[in-house]
């Protein structure tokens, strides 16, 4: 029997599924319960309910697991009515630690049953916090707030366009929470966007405010980018993607005089990766859809002869090198959430590339590619998970992809 819409049920939770959801039963029916954790009785509120299961709001823990904790964030707290939650930290009430073993099950689970990954492999895949990240917070560099009617700033309520105003930021870097701007009056404004570069001071932009050029540190390089692009959120994230791609491309044994493709290439970070890895004068191309950052990208690999920024999505790139002599050694991919999909995995293994890194934060996503790798004779040769997101239920992972 399903439960309705409305309705408080009790629950006993039994697993964290993808997502960051408590998966529970009622009279054998799925609900999955945000905020709760496994072996907890709790009262959840049913909000949504689908064919094979259901979605429920945390109203009470009956029974809390040893491993919650006060929320880092008490406007996030499940005591707090639902729809003034603030969303953003959904693994607040999780032992850090016990997080990261949540997230490592996670990842392991969906390398499994969506990979099919040698179950060696997947058994010596962990979740492991950044090197320097002790406590896992004030480490966004990005921080993003909404301003209601009365002029306060603050994120949404999780799944809803209610502002929630805060005390406190404990995951944006010290320098974005010490300017107070949470706490002050935006009356006449609708958004406000924080931004922390390295090694300069933070900027804040408000509602459409014209884009300006800042500069990044990553792997002993200068980037240069709009302060409203993409980069990597986590303060110490650039810096070790940048070390891993180049350590991977390296010991993959990909001969440096072939071209190395950098896909989904953003403003150039990853290909900056595989010139250190292979050389100043490697031949390298970056490919990224949004003209901006394909332009940054030119930029930030200029004075390398070889290399180049092409400013054209990952899907027609390749259709593009169908039928052209194929000499390639590393790919880097860092596709976005959804994955890479079957037209680009197939078209990528067409140009027998060396090997493929693969930078994912999706474990399901990329699980379901390396699926389809595996199918066009490619495995993973390892799988690397990182807490780039703690007090979230967001990860990372680099998987080392190579013809069988």
């Amino acid at each position: 029997m399903k439960p309705a819409v409305g309705e408080r049920i009790e629950l006993e939770v039994t697993k964290v599924v993808h997502g960051g959801l408590g998966l529970a039963r009622y009279n054998g029916f799925v609900v999955f319960v945000r905020g709760a954790l496994p072996r907890e009785r709790v009262v959840a509120e049913v909000v949504d309910v689908k064919k094979n299961h259901s979605f429920a709001e945390l109203i009470d823990v009956l029974t809390p697991s040893s491993m919650r904790v006060p929320h880092i964030w008490p406007e996030a707290e499940f005591t707090v009515p639902v729809n003034q939650r603030a969303g953003g930290a959904d693994y607040g009430h999780i032992e850090l630690g016990y997080q990261r073993a949540l997230k490592t099950e996670i990842l392991r689970d969906a390398l499994s049953r969506f990979g099919k990954v040698d179950q060696s492999l997947v058994d010596s895949v962990s979740v492991s916090a950044l090197p320097g990240d002790s406590d896992g917070l004030h480490w966004r560099t990005r921080v993003g707030l909404q301003i209601n009617e009365s002029g306060q700033a603050g994120p949404f309520a999780e799944g809803t366009h209610n502002v929630v105003p805060v005390s406190s930021l404990p995951l944006a870097v010290d320098e974005i929470e010490a300017l107070g701007i949470h706490t002050q009056d935006w009356s006449g404004h609708t958004r406000i966007r924080l931004v922390k570069p390295s090694g300069s001071e933070p900027r804040l932009i408000l509602d459409d405010q014209k884009e300006e050029t800042i500069t990044e540190h990553a792997g002993g390089h200068d980037f240069e980018l709009s302060d409203q692009g993409f980069w990597q959120v986590h303060r110490l994230a650039a810096d070790y993607l940048f070390s891993h791609v180049k350590t991977f491309a390296v010991e993959s044994g990909a001969e440096p005089q072939r071209a190395h493709w950098d896909l989904y290439g953003g403003v150039g970070l990853f290909g900056k990766a595989l010139l250190d890895a292979f050389g100043s004068d490697a031949a390298v191309t970056s490919v990224e859809s949004d003209a901006k950052a394909s332009a940054y990208a030119e930029k930030n690999l200029s004075g390398h002869t070889n290399s180049r920024a092409v400013p054209q999505d990952t899907l027609s790139f390749l259709r593009d090198q169908v039928g052209r002599p194929s000499d390639i050694g590393v790919v880097v991919i860092d596709p976005p959430r959804a994955g890479a999909k079957a037209e680009v995995v197939d078209l990528l293994v067409s140009a027998k590339p060396q090997a493929i890194i693969y930078v994912a934060c999706d474990p399901v996503a990329l699980s379901r590619d390396l699926e389809l790798f595996a199918e066009k004779g490619y495995q993973p040769k390892s799988v690397t998970g990182v807490d780039m997101f703690p007090h979230t239920h967001h990860m990372e992972a680099i998987a080392v992809i190579t013809p069988a």
